[in-house]
């Protein structure tokens, strides 16, 4: 019995033939996805040879290792969400900010000025030799307060003004707590007799009170003051060493030069006096006085005329109280009442 096959139509052939195309196609291109935990090659074992030694052990021929193979294998993680914990910042805002930076401020500063590190304790003072420390420290009027408290400027000018007898006084500021003062004092020239009490006059006319002893100075015994000072008009410095001089000034430098030109003529060392009419001269041995003025113009030609004067009244037994010479060309004698 024979099996005859059965004709198909053209139509569905042609669509079957397709189909089976299509499938094989599909086959041909399809990859095989393995898990990664039991991806595996298979392999056909292959029987290993083995030799015998002449002792009659059996021994594995050796065998070259089999190459290894690496494979790319791609799997699907899928996808994942990844969330951090929130953190919240404060904001901060301008007039908060503005408070704490102004209230650190106030704690810095309070600290400063409270604090012992930066209180003055004393001076560290130099170019004295008259004045005492504790004099020195008593006119700055810092110790024991801050440093930032500490002007050189004022302190300089607090010392001057407190003491005369300084000519100068350099003071520079240094932390944590220096105070660092070189004063320099005056030179006394001439000790000045005045109403029962003496100060001393150094060759800028600055009259100063005494302190200690000064040899070799000019004695002069006056029954009143002298000219005033006239100011230097000329001189606008702000200077406070400057402003101090002139402030203490007693006698005109031109006087005090007087005063020395004119204190090697004073016979026998007397002291010099200084009358406010008369001006300048000494009191003679022999019970007169004798005046050459206020200033040092011709000198020599004013000790001639006096010697003339004294010579032609001693001839005539003439006993003078007063002898003035301030004028060479009309000198003057005064007797007695």
């Amino acid at each position: 019995m024979s099996r005859t096959k059965q004709k198909l139509p053209r139509a569905e052939f042609v669509r079957q033939r397709r189909t089976r195309q299509s499938q094989r196609r599909l086959t041909q291109t399809r990859k095989t996805v393995y898990r990664q935990e039991t991806a595996y090659l298979p392999v056909t074992p292959r029987l290993v040879k083995q030799v015998r030694t002449p002792q009659g052990k059996a021994v594995r021929p050796a065998t070259k290792k089999p190459r290894r193979h690496h494979y790319d294998i791609a799997f699907s993680m899928g996808g994942a969400d990844v969330r951090t914990p929130g953190i919240s910042i404060p904001q901060i805002g301008t007039r908060l900010f503005s408070a704490l930076f102004s209230a650190t401020l106030i704690f810095a500063l309070y600290t400063l000025l409270t604090s012992p590190t930066f209180k003055v304790i004393g001076a560290e003072i130099s170019g004295n030799q008259r004045l005492g420390v504790n004099e020195i420290n008593a006119a700055l009027r810092i110790i024991g307060q801050p440093i930032f408290d500490a002007v050189p400027a004022q302190i300089t000018e607090d010392l001057l003004n407190d003491y005369p007898d300084l000519s100068g006084a350099e003071v520079h500021v240094a932390f944590p707590n220096r105070v660092i003062v070189n004063v320099t004092e005056r030179t006394p020239l001439i000790a000045w007799y005045q109403d029962g009490t003496m100060a001393w006059i150094d060759a800028q006319g600055v009259a100063f009170p005494p302190r200690d002893q000064a040899e070799g100075l000019i004695s002069v015994v006056a029954n009143g003051n002298p000219p005033p000072v006239q100011p230097d008009l000329q001189n606008t410095s702000v200077d406070p060493q400057q402003t101090a001089i002139q402030k203490s000034s007693f006698l005109d430098p031109a006087m005090v030069q007087v005063i020395r030109t004119l204190n090697p003529y004073i016979p026998g060392g007397a002291p010099m006096i200084y009358d406010t009419t008369y001006g300048l001269g000494w009191q003679d041995a022999r019970g007169w006085q004798v005046y050459f003025g206020q200033n040092i113009d011709n000198i020599p030609m004013k000790l001639k005329v006096y010697q003339a004067i004294v010579d032609t009244l001693t001839s005539k037994g003439i006993r003078p109280t007063l002898i003035s010479v301030e004028y060479p060309e009309t000198p003057f004698y005064r007797l007695e009442q």
